[in-house]
């Protein structure tokens, strides 16, 4: 337990958190109509806004609120129930779809959910999979509804959690979460009356929703490790598209600050083994070890000690007036010196730096000077700044969550994505403030050739998504890219793992995901074809074994690969439910008539059934002995491979365990804010 709680210690945020602040950021709902509803609630709502998505930044959204609920002129059957949106809306009964044609195809759909469930014997699912599952039944936002009253910033799935985190890159609608008195008051306007239910128009406004100056200034929090799976990927992606917007925003509207999360070690552990190979600066500085693994590959030094270099380089950028060099050394340094191709060190960062240095704004000497000596026993100005500003102060709050991005200390809640960071950005400009890049047309609007062009593709890259110079065509919604520049579709089926319908889980049930759709079908009561009188038209026969008659039957059920085939979108019509194999112990033997029977290897009685090995003595088909000494030493050696494997994941869960009960305790996530309660939650 010491080397465990040593370990844990050393991934501790700066503890000293616990004196700051998390800061929910919010917005506004008002009612429009029915007129009624718009005079009992003239301020409207307040809307915590969720930590994925596209909210809207200086903008609003007019649509219609649903409610999937019986008592509220939705009635449709879901496990669990329709109102919390754990489940694909397709598969509901009957299937749920928002119109979106004939008179219905201008209208918005606000969706509210709830959180949850919470019965017993009932697991919640992740918001994400809530927001996509709305998305997917024809929402263009979505409303969470709290089961209790406070406000939280829904949280993204963590990137190991792989089945919910696909669902981001792919979630393009705003998201927000109400308190459960706020929903009470929505659900009770769109309530199923006597005389017929009014429609409920409500807007969602995200005018007002960060604070706004003639100079924006904002920041990027982030990392430089490149092993933290599609968190890592997303941040680098995000960074090589900004690049060009960066620049010009740079010249003369934005000031721009890169910041580096701090983790430290608590100063009775510095000196330990662990602390010290995760920590510059004798255990003052320290980021977790990137692949978990204290003993071998890169350690939390190397990355630390890469994050403090890139801030000296955004240093020595600022002081030259060119401060966009920064992105051009990030790009340039993800992309050649990974952690994958062992390139991730001092030598190619100073190789990189070189290369941008070509004009000579700045220096390799100062560049050295800058970082100092990481392992002296003494405080680091710019890593003790980065912690002052990572801590906050009642206005900002403080930063715990990789990305983050602050825009005129506000925290920007959305997805990490060009198009949606610029919008931001233009949204905190004060009125007539904005640059030129941020009053460029739409290029991408609805029946815009750009967007004809894009819809007219066949590999898949049908959405069109503006950039700095024009636009681009990207993959579309339920797509995602793949390494030959082509657009795969989002598997339904595995991505839903642990989601799924009981219709698709059972023991004779099977997911059959839909190419080119945006959904699965579950089949259900599949038959067992081998359990019939003719053995599904397949070879058998009874045999005498030690005076006991057996059938022997060449048919075999092939429900699992049947199961796998489906879930890769292969039409079911084209999967066999059995095929005829002669089982252990027989050989297949061709008749004249091209009849296929099963022969017998040997004595049946010295016959293994699970190998179809005949004992040494027992007919042709045995085997030596040291063939059954080898066949049990490679078994032997697998379980323990295995065996090990179980070991390696028991002891991960377990100090995943121990972190955050001792993170709980150095940075509680409740506050002492009327208005400002959880963080960091991604669990409904």
């Amino acid at each position: 337990m010491r080397l465990h709680a040593c370990i844990a210690l050393a991934l501790l945020l700066y503890n000293s958190f616990a004196q700051a602040r998390f800061v929910v950021e919010q917005s506004a709902l008002k009612i429009k109509f029915p007129t009624s509803g718009r005079q009992a609630h003239p301020d409207g709502f307040d809307m915590s806004l969720a930590n994925f998505g596209a909210p809207q930044y200086g903008g609003s959204l007019v649509g219609q609120l649903v409610y999937v609920d019986k008592d509220h002129g939705l009635d449709f059957t879901c496990q669990p129930e329709c109102r919390y949106a754990c489940s694909d809306l397709s598969q509901a009964n009957p299937a749920f779809k928002l119109s979106h044609t004939g008179d219905d195809a201008d209208t918005n759909y606000i969706m509210m959910v709830d959180r949850g469930p919470t019965g017993l014997g009932e697991e919640a699912c992740k918001f994400a999979v809530k927001v996509w599952n709305a998305q997917q039944a024809g929402a263009q936002a979505v409303i969470v509804v709290n089961y209790e009253d406070r406000h939280t910033t829904m949280e993204a799935p963590d990137e190991d959690d792989e089945s919910s985190y696909k669902y981001l890159r792919n979630i393009t609608i705003p998201a927000a979460f109400v308190t459960k008195s706020t929903g009470d008051a929505l659900k009770e306007l769109v309530a199923k009356k006597p005389t017929g239910q009014e429609e409920v128009i409500a807007v969602m406004d995200w005018t007002d929703a960060l604070p706004k100056a003639d100079k924006v200034e904002w920041e990027f929090w982030t990392n430089s490790n490149d092993q933290c799976g599609a968190v890592c990927d997303v941040q680098k992606e995000f960074i090589k598209e900004f690049v060009p917007v960066a620049k010009e925003l740079e010249k003369n509207w934005t000031r721009f600050s890169p910041h580096y999360i701090v983790w430290v070690c608590p100063r009775v552990y510095r000196q330990s083994v662990e602390c010290q190979s995760q920590c510059i600066h004798q255990g003052r500085y320290c980021t977790p070890d990137p692949d978990g693994d204290m003993e071998n590959g890169y350690s939390g030094k190397d990355v630390v000690q890469e994050n403090l270099r890139q801030l000296c380089v955004f240093q020595l950028a600022n002081q030259s007036g060119q401060s966009y060099r920064w992105w051009e050394y990030v790009t340039k340094f993800g992309q050649e010196c990974t952690m994958a191709g062992n390139q991730y060190n001092e030598a190619c960062a100073e190789r990189v730096f070189n290369e941008l240095n070509v004009d000579s704004w700045s220096s390799m000497s100062a560049l050295r000077d800058c970082i100092g000596n990481i392992d002296e026993d003494r405080q680091n100005s710019i890593m003790e700044a980065e912690m002052a500003s990572q801590r906050g102060d009642q206005d900002t709050g403080e930063v715990f969550i990789l990305p983050t991005i602050r825009i005129n200390n506000g925290q920007y809640r959305g997805k990490l994505a060009y198009a949606e960071v610029l919008q931001a950005i233009c949204a905190g400009f004060s009125y007539g403030a904005e640059p030129s890049v941020c009053m460029q047309e739409d290029t991408c609007r609805e029946g815009s050739q750009p967007d004809t062009d894009c819809k007219s593709r066949t590999d898949g890259k049908t959405k069109c998504k503006r950039t700095i110079d024009g636009y681009e065509c990207v993959c579309g919604d339920g797509y995602v890219p793949s390494d030959n520049g082509r657009c795969l579709k989002l598997n339904q089926c595995l991505a839903s793992e642990g989601d799924l319908d009981d219709e698709c889980t059972c023991e004779r049930c099977a997911c059959h995901d839909i190419p080119g759709a945006s959904s699965y079908e579950c089949l259900s009561d599949l038959a067992d074809e081998c359990a019939t009188s003719d053995h599904g038209g397949c070879w058998h026969k009874d045999f005498t074994v030690n005076g006991k008659t057996k059938t022997y039957s060449a048919c075999q059920d092939n429900i699992e690969e049947y199961k796998t085939k489906a879930a890769q979108g292969r039409d079911p019509k084209s999967i066999p439910l059995h095929v005829c194999q002669c089982p252990n112990c027989f050989t297949a033997f061709a008749k004249a008539n091209g009849v296929i029977e099963c022969v017998p290897k040997c004595d049946l009685a010295s016959c293994d059934e699970d190998t179809g090995v005949c004992n040494e003595g027992g007919g042709k088909g045995g085997l030596a002995a040291w063939a059954v000494l080898l066949i049990v030493g490679v078994a032997a050696a697998a379980l323990a491979a295995a065996g090990f494997a179980v070991y390696k994941y028991r002891i991960k869960s377990q100090m995943h365990t121990e972190i955050r009960d001792i993170m709980s305790q150095y940075m509680p996530l409740e506050s002492d804010g009327t208005q400002d309660e959880k963080a960091n939650l991604n669990v409904a």
